[in-house]
């Protein structure tokens, strides 16, 4: 049991219940910065750590009727080959240039989207569309849905090299695609996808041997109790002012990375 990991864990939780801030774009730059873990190991573990909890999300958003078939069969048509692409790239990166190299280049990568983050987070709230959720009912342009699965490629990616984006970039940009569609199906659909796409990037990152199962279960036992108390108090507490102090947040950790 480390203490500082349980505690790291509480206070992810946390942020995620009262922000709804993808933990990603919190943890992984906290193990890294704060807590000193390798990049590399930082991003496997974060996603093997996340993994459980998505999971469990998309359960949920799946018996609410709040996830939309067709919404997240396009991103992870897009989502599971880019994140099988972005795993290779690592692959073929560690054997051709020096692992400290790689390292540093994660450290700017994690930076990157972290800036990125904190954009999309000071951006207005996401808006309520009034399109129909149920998947038998649902229509777009194929215009639209390229685009989806343009941005559930870019977000494989992405989260395949830095555990970054799967809910704090793909559901500001989704709501960008899909203005119609209401925000309880965008979120409902989003983690679906994260659902989908997150072991198979924690278990491409397990096969390299970026991941710590010891930091894992530390960084769970506090961020489970964590995620249901900011849960709790978020409708006690404004956002107006709550996410702009999480985006500066991650902003100074962006430029701490670089």
């Amino acid at each position: 049991m480390n203490v500082a990991l349980i505690a790291a864990g509480l206070f992810v939780g946390l942020l995620v219940g009262l922000t709804g801030v993808g933990g990603g774009s919190i943890m992984t730059p906290l193990l890294v910065v704060v807590l000193r873990v390798n990049p590399l190991v930082a991003v496997g573990t974060d996603l093997l750590y996340s993994a459980p909890m998505k999971l469990y999300g998309a359960y949920i958003h799946y018996r609410q009727g709040t996830t939309n078939a067709p919404i997240v069969k396009a991103l992870c048509l897009g989502g599971i080959p880019g994140a099988l692409v972005g795993l290779a790239l690592l692959g073929w990166l560690r054997h051709h240039v020096d692992v400290h190299v790689v390292e540093l280049w994660t450290r700017h990568a994690i930076a990157v989207m972290i800036f990125l983050a904190a954009a999309l987070i000071l951006r207005k709230p996401l808006s309520q569309g009034e399109a129909p959720s149920d998947s038998a009912t649902f229509s777009w342009p194929p215009s639209v849905r390229r685009r989806v699965v343009a941005l559930g490629a870019f977000v494989g990616l992405v989260v395949s090299l830095t555990s970054i984006g799967s809910g704090s970039v793909t559901l500001p940009l989704l709501a960008l695609a899909l203005p119609l569609v209401g925000l309880p199906t965008l979120v409902g659909s989003d983690i679906a996808f994260a659902a989908f796409l997150i072991p198979v990037a924690a278990a491409g990152r397990w096969s390299m041997g970026d991941v710590n199962l010891g930091i894992t279960a530390n960084l769970l036992a506090g961020s489970l109790p964590g995620v249901y108390i900011g849960s709790k108090l978020c409708r006690r507490l404004h956002q107006q002012w709550l996410r702009p102090i999480v985006a500066l947040a991650l902003a100074f950790v962006g430029v701490r990375l670089i």
